[in-house]
């Protein structure tokens, strides 16, 4: 999994940061340690730019980091490196020499007071987001959006208590006005625009088919086409009472683009709303399509690796047209309750010569394994599932093969 082109931007970006703060001239001559301050300061504000962009779901950073996971993974280990930046960056300022501590302004106490206010706020609202797990998915959205104000107290802090002057045109000055504007305005977008301009794609739920105890099949119904790839996902609002605002992600399991399928496990609060409660007719909007899977351009000899509902990209690419290329399936799940589509992929293995499928019921058998497992020449390997299972497969099968061509996707978005 490549994201060389979006680990390149982030270093360029942050590189240029460190490197500007640190050839730029002071208003006067300052310490050694406030210099050091004010260059992690502006590492921090820099990196905080770069975490709201990330977070807009551009198509050319999903591209650049190979797949929306990674961009998301990327997004998180920026905020936590800008934690410490600030911190550092607090630390530092209590070390400076009173010498050089100049005599304050209203303005620059006050952009003072913001700075320790914005400090506290990142902390707090990083360390929020880092146990994401332990709350409802629209509770942590809330507490995400809050960044915004600390950001903004960081920005004018940074430019009212500077011992450097950021609002003159130099290459410094235009740095930070172009970064954090973007910042900003990323934030912003997100905040208020996001959820209107990007969910274009709107009609209403036609069909709906259970097909276990915990599994949903959704037959979407749209007022346009769709342009997806067979492997991809889309973000799905669901416009009825009783469910949350917030899109969630779902792989997309059939369809023409103007009907398509979703298939949905009720892993927790709002998959088991849809589960329950679904109905005929709802409204909803799609974002999308995401995802870098793509079947087509693997190699003549393909190996799939689906786990549990992790089946439904490939599906896609199933029921689409005839397999014209060999490929071996392995199926893990946990009980034939989480079997989607079981009986499909047996008759279409009967029918398709190209094509064999390998269940594993880890209810009934040892989990799936790839120790020590020869991967053949030319041959690309495809997996979709639990982001734990996925990233173990992939170390066992590197282990191994260590030119495998393996391209996944997980269930971790957030």
């Amino acid at each position: 999994m490549k994201s060389i082109k979006g680990i390149l931007f982030i270093i360029l970006i942050m590189g240029s940061s460190a490197l500007l703060w640190y050839f730029a001239t002071p208003i006067e001559p300052i310490h050694a340690v406030n210099r050091l301050s004010h260059i992690i300061g502006g590492m921090a504000i820099t990196c905080f730019f770069l975490v709201f962009l990330l977070a807009t779901r551009m198509k050319i950073l999903e591209r650049w980091f190979h797949g929306l996971e990674h961009v998301y993974f990327y997004h998180k280990c920026l905020a936590i490196f800008s934690l410490v930046l600030v911190i550092i960056h607090g630390q530092l300022q209590d070390l400076v020499p009173d010498w050089d501590k100049v005599q304050e302004t209203p303005l620059s106490e006050f952009a003072k007071e913001l700075g320790s206010i914005g400090q506290y706020g990142f902390i707090t609202l990083i360390l929020i987001a880092l146990f994401a797990k332990f709350l409802k998915y629209e509770h942590w959205r809330i507490f995400h959006r809050l960044m915004l104000i600390p950001y903004t107290f960081g920005i004018y802090h940074a430019y009212f208590s500077s011992r450097y002057d950021l609002f003159q045109p130099t290459p410094l000055g235009i740095f930070t006005a172009i970064t954090a504007t973007i910042g900003f305005m990323s934030a912003l977008y997100m905040l208020t625009m996001y959820q209107d301009m990007f969910f274009k794609y709107k009609g209403n739920i036609t069909g709906i088919e259970k097909l276990g105890s915990n599994v949903i099949e959704l037959e979407l119904t749209l007022d346009k086409k769709i342009p997806y790839r067979h492997g991809q996902f889309i973000f799905i609002k669901i416009f009825q009472d009783g469910f949350e605002k917030a899109p969630h992600p779902f792989s997309i399991s059939g369809g023409d683009g103007e009907k398509i399928f979703v298939t949905i496990k009720a892993l927790g609060d709002f998959t088991k709303n849809v589960y329950e409660s679904v109905q005929l007719n709802t409204p909803i909007a799609l974002d999308g399509p995401f995802g870098h899977l793509n079947f087509d351009n693997g190699t003549q000899q393909q190996i799939w690796i689906a786990g549990g509902i992790g089946i439904t990209p490939f599906l896609s690419y199933l029921q689409s047209q005839p397999v014209d290329r060999d490929i071996e399936l392995f199926y893990t799940y946990h009980g034939q309750d989480n079997a989607s589509y079981k009986e499909f992929l047996q008759a279409y293995a009967k029918t398709n010569q190209q094509f064999s499928v390998n269940f594993i019921d880890t209810s009934q058998t040892d989990r799936l394994s790839f120790e020590n497992f020869l991967v053949p020449e030319k041959t690309s390997i495809f997996m979709c599932g639990p982001e734990k299972m996925v990233k173990r497969f992939a170390k066992q099968l590197k282990s191994y093969n260590t030119i495998a061509d393996i391209e996944y996707e997980s269930f971790k978005i957030r």
